[in-house]
């Protein structure tokens, strides 16, 4: 079998989807070699497929993806599997699923936010997406989700039957683990210049990810602990409230904007110093720095909405995700309280260790053989 695979999401500063792609083809080349994979990308910007270490065939279209959306969308052409002279299986692993002349298609959904809650979301990414996402959802053979909240929304919203749809949940790398404190400490004081506690929020600065409401949960406890608020990402589209309300809190440095952390053993580092970490998104197809923090040991407290409890598993604290007041009780309670965050930290490692890169890439090989053999 012969399968090819978009990986024109693995860019230099890897965010949630090319983070997912990195990892489902690091371990997907880690199977057997009875079947070949082949890489295909677009853009400006050429994917170096040798970071992988493995040989692996990579054909590239030196033009901008949606340049290529476009030809694909008005002309249905070039076939993709042509360009990979030939494929079984082809997975678009980014929603847009591109025409192919013979091959079977796999789509990854990553979630439905752009359908669920559109004004949380881009305009670049509401239209197009909007308009595409249920004929793709019909035309694929096979569909892949991180979780089950996202296969109930694709069932919901797409009307797509639940046979067509395989959950293959993230993982943690192995680069991301709990390093000792003192040694963690230092190296987020090297980083960002944070000497005290703190408590950590990790993701892109937009309005999905809610920041607002953790900036005035914080304000509310900031006087009653010593604690600072580290974000740890980069400024995603229309961080404007972000920005308004941080100065309209007046928190000064209390509150520091680390940017994009592109080094694992440096995230790692905010995860196992941190004696909180915070995530109060309003909607998440999986949310994989929950995931991560628990697999540093550091209590987690949550929304818990669309995927947060099943990814949680009971291992973190779960809020309303628009309820400042509760937020601040909650965290400041936590705070005050070690055997609770102790409790929650060896909770939280036992749920992480419980998903692995491997299995979600057996699982997403699992649907490509079966795309394959249907007639």
């Amino acid at each position: 079998m012969k399968v090819g695979i978009d990986i024109g999401s693995v860019t230099g500063n890897r965010t949630g989807i090319g983070n997912y792609c990195y990892y489902l083809v690091k371990h997907l080349l880690q199977l057997d070699d009875t079947w070949e994979l082949k890489a295909f990308s677009t853009g400006l910007r050429r994917i170096d497929a040798r970071q992988w270490g493995r040989p692996l065939f990579h054909r590239h279209l030196p033009i901008p993806t949606r340049l290529a959306y476009t030809m694909w969308e008005h002309w249905g052409k070039p076939a993709v599997d042509t360009l990979l002279h030939g494929v079984d299986v082809y997975h678009a692993t980014n929603y847009f699923l591109p025409p192919t002349s013979v091959a079977k298609r796999v789509v990854t959904i990553h979630d439905l936010s752009f359908l669920a809650a559109p004004h949380l979301c881009s305009p670049r990414i509401v239209g197009p997406f909007s308009r595409h996402i249920a004929r793709f959802a019909r035309e694929a053979h096979g569909i892949l989700v991180y979780s089950e909240s996202t296969a109930r929304d694709i069932e919901r919203l797409l009307e797509v039957p639940s046979t067509k749809i395989h959950v293959a949940p993230l993982a943690v790398d192995e680069s991301i683990g709990p390093m000792p404190r003192e040694e963690a400490a230092a190296q987020v004081c090297r980083i960002c210049g944070v000497q005290g506690p703190f408590i950590l929020f990790v993701g892109m600065i937009e309005p999905r990810k809610n920041i607002p409401t953790l900036l005035r949960a914080f304000q509310k406890i900031a006087r009653e602990i010593p604690h600072q608020l580290v974000l740890a990402g980069p400024l995603g589209w229309n961080p404007e409230e972000y920005q308004h309300v941080r100065d309209e809190m007046q928190l000064g440095d209390r509150v520091v904007h680390t940017g994009y952390v592109d080094d694992h053993a440096a995230l790692a580092a905010f995860y196992s110093a941190a004696d909180l970490f915070v995530f109060p998104s309003l909607y998440e197809g999986f949310g994989l720095p929950v995931l991560e923090a628990m697999a540093c040991g550091c209590p987690v407290l949550a929304s818990g909405n669309s995927s947060m409890p099943e990814v949680t598993g009971g291992a973190a604290v779960l809020l309303p995700a628009d309820d400042a007041d509760a937020w601040a009780e909650t965290m400041k309670g936590l705070l005050h309280d070690s055997s609770r965050r102790a409790a929650l930290s060896e909770a939280g490692r036992a749920r992480a260790a419980a998903f692995s890169w491997k299995d979600c890439a057996a699982r997403t090989f699992g649907v490509y053989r079966s795309v394959a053999a249907c007639a």
